[in-house]
């Protein structure tokens, strides 16, 4: 049985079912195996609460202001405006508020408790033999994206095609290539990555050509094609700085993503910016589908910390049994370190993790009582050691991705967009005012530097 096979027996939408699975962060393996078949553990729970699952699904379905969430899950109105505050809207605006999501899902994070729910799914104790850590939400959107692909009667019943092309766009480090290989595996086809600097090497027109490469791949049924820093090649500005083999390209890449049903070569590509292209490019019958990659949010960067700490150790590593003796295998202790890491990208919590494991393998070299402690000190080192990637630049092309996220699929990501939109306020810098005719009044304190206008405001924006 599939999710939607599921969903049509309980009568409720399938949607309502993903954002369910999603708002309580229940891990994907209790719910669907490989083949994306239900779990008989996941269907006898909907059978069970079939009654909170409608509840649930009314709700999700219809926009919601703070009175109304407020009486849902019975607390003080109050509380639910602190809610929005603190995720950056503004009070005057929030009291007016009209929102798409969960009550349910606002009342888990203002302290809400479901009991029933952690008890049928409890939180696992092995984050690294997990399928996939977090981005459920994300799953299931490229899940329903890629119906075409998986499920053959999209294009007689409903006349749905498959896209030609698909561009996963995103900030640097937010995971695309493992999405890219994600796709692949969700539709069954073989994956191959195509690097810049190959492209690099195969521009001239021989039997060694990008052309050739193209061809060959289109005789091999089933092929995924993934292009890195496609906006590099093919932006708006490129004119400027492409010679006459390079047009070549842009020209074959465009002509194989044109739609043929009796091909099965499918191009994926990478971009930072959607902007940057040229408009040929994202036209229907090309690279007509795209897809955001977002960096994680508070609660993934937890369990992504975990994960990476732990991932390929055997049972008698020393540092496995570090993090055990300081209960560091739950989500619990890495919480606050996590809620620090605002905007960090996949790549930079993989920096954290490798940092963090080099200072407690140095200091297990020094110590032969083997009494190491997960100190502050060793954890901030290798947290101020990841966020050097945190940029100025970095931060803009954060901004530039919500707002471009925000207008194709801001209703899909409600509430990923509500905490980036939060994380980017955090590190706005703080214009200090300016004194009239240059005078300091007697009652003015020195302003803060820290918060002193400069060139690198990560917020002042081309856009």
């Amino acid at each position: 049985m599939k999710l939607k096979d599921l969903s049509d027996q309980l009568n409720i939408s399938l949607e309502s079912l993903q954002n369910f699975i999603y708002d309580f962060n229940i891990d994907l393996g209790f719910c669907i195996d490989e083949q994306f078949n239900v779990t008989e553990d996941f269907h006898q729970f909907t059978l069970k609460n079939i009654d909170f699952l409608k509840k649930y699904a009314e709700d999700r379905s219809k926009e919601k202001t703070i009175a109304d969430i407020a009486k849902t899950i019975n607390v003080k109105e109050e509380d639910v405006l602190n809610f929005f505050v603190s995720n950056g809207i503004p009070a005057e605006v929030a009291q007016n508020i009209k929102t798409n999501l969960s009550s349910y899902l606002i009342h888990l994070y203002i302290g809400g408790e479901y009991k029933f729910i952690d008890e049928a799914f409890p939180e696992t104790d092995n984050y690294a033999n997990k399928r996939l850590v977090g981005y459920t939400d994300l799953y299931f959107h490229l899940n329903d994206m890629l119906d075409p692909f998986i499920n053959k009667d999209q294009s007689t019943i409903w006349g749905i095609s498959k896209p030609a092309g698909i561009v996963l766009y995103g900030p640097p480090g937010s995971g695309k290539i493992f999405w890219a290989r994600k796709i692949a595996q969700m539709i069954g086809y073989d994956f191959v990555h195509v690097y810049k600097d190959y492209l690099a090497g195969n521009l001239k027109t021989n039997k060694n050509s990008f052309t050739h490469f193209l061809n060959s791949k289109m005789q091999h049924p089933k092929t995924l094609l993934f292009i890195d820093s496609l906006d590099e090649l093919l932006s708006k500005k490129g004119e400027q700085n492409f010679f006459a083999e390079n047009i070549e390209l842009i020209n074959t890449i465009l002509r194989h993503t044109q739609k043929d049903i009796h091909q099965e070569l499918l191009m994926v590509g990478s971009a930072e910016i959607l902007n940057l292209f040229n408009d040929e490019v994202l036209a229907p019958g090309r690279f007509d589908m795209q897809i955001p990659i977002f960096p994680p949010n508070s609660d993934e960067r937890t369990q992504l910390i975990i994960y990476h700490l732990t991932e390929n150790l055997v049972e008698n590593s020393p540092l496995l049994e570090i993090l055990k003796k300081h209960n560091a295998l739950s989500k619990t202790f890495w919480e606050p370190i996590a809620a620090e890491m605002r905007l960090f990208s996949n790549t930079m919590i993989i920096d954290f993790t490798q940092s963090l494991k080099k200072r407690l393998y140095a200091l297990h070299r020094k110590d032969e009582t083997k009494n190491i402690e997960l100190s502050d000190k060793v954890l901030r080192a290798s947290f101020n050691e990841a966020k050097a990637k945190l940029t100025a630049e970095y931060l803009k092309r954060c901004a530039i991705f919500l707002i471009e996220a925000k207008q194709s699929v801001g209703q899909d990501f409600p509430h990923r967009v509500l905490e980036l939109e939060a994380d980017l306020e955090s590190y706005q810098a703080k214009k200090v005012p300016i004194n009239k005719i240059g005078f300091k009044q007697e009652n003015e304190e020195k302003p803060n530097t820290a918060e002193s206008t400069n060139e690198n405001d990560p917020l002042d924006l081309m856009v």
